[in-house]
């Protein structure tokens, strides 16, 4: 009989943090992605007077566990591919867009004058990328496989750190294709696009009457991300089953 009682409590919780819905605020979590920054701006923007509140984690799992419990109200994540996200059958979940994964190569690499890149041509790098709990790493390893080769090595670790590594030349980096124009970088498409990335928006069942609202400020941000690469939004226009969710 603990677990009725725990998952009473739970409940009970989440009706308690939900309890001043009437009272406009807005919790939002996110993983390290490139729309929470531009939904902050636009929510303090449209609603001067409401407190905006902000938690990042690597886990979509722990972001997800917030949203369960009441202490978040809405969450941006990423899924790898078709993967579900998590907690599917208690939060709610919007895609807000699909993109490739691009790399990121430094101005004075060999093949960054190239519009798209094969993935084998790249069998010699090392690699960076952002961590994270869910199937990328083991969906980029088999898309590596297919192209006949095995990574020699990937570096895990925070954006800056990845944006220095392909900067000096240590590493290719892999990213979102919406990540934004840096100094000495450019980014590139993989041919054919073994890789893609889900944005999506979660919220609880019971999260607050401006669900509407955040998911139109958060599909501003997406188109505003998309609008700031200029080799994506090229791109885009030949490809049409990536970009912003119907």
């Amino acid at each position: 009989m603990v677990l009725p009682a725990v998952s009473g409590l739970q409940e009970e919780a989440v009706r308690f943090a939900n309890a001043w819905a009437t009272v406009e605020r807005f919790r939002l979590g996110g993983t390290h992605g490139p729309l929470l920054g531009g939904l902050v701006d636009r929510l303090a923007a449209a609603h001067p007077t409401a407190p905006v509140s902000t938690y990042t984690s690597w886990s979509v799992a722990e972001i997800a566990s917030l949203l369960i419990d009441g202490r978040l109200d809405f969450a941006l994540i990423g899924a790898c591919g078709e993967s579900p996200p998590p907690m599917a059958d208690r939060l709610v979940w919007q895609v807000i867009g699909v993109d490739p994964v691009f790399v990121m190569l430094p101005e004075s690499h060999p093949l960054a004058d190239r519009p798209e890149l094969e993935l084998s041509a790249l069998a010699d790098e090392c690699w960076a990328d952002v961590p994270g709990d869910g199937c990328f790493a083991d969906c980029f390893t088999a898309a590596c496989a297919r192209a006949g080769f095995t990574p020699a090595s990937v570096y895990e670790t925070d954006t800056a750190s990845v944006v220095h590594l392909v900067q000096v030349g240590r590493a290719i980096g892999l990213c979102r294709a919406t990540f934004p124009p840096t100094p000495g970088l450019v980014t590139r498409p993989l041919t054919g696009s073994p890789l893609s990335w889900r944005h999506l928006l979660g919220r609880h069942p019971r999260s607050p009457a401006a669900s509407a609202a955040v998911s139109g400020h958060t599909r501003a941000a997406y188109t505003e991300a998309v609008r700031r690469s200029d080799s994506y939004a090229g791109w885009l226009a030949a490809h049409p089953r990536f970009g912003p969710a119907p």
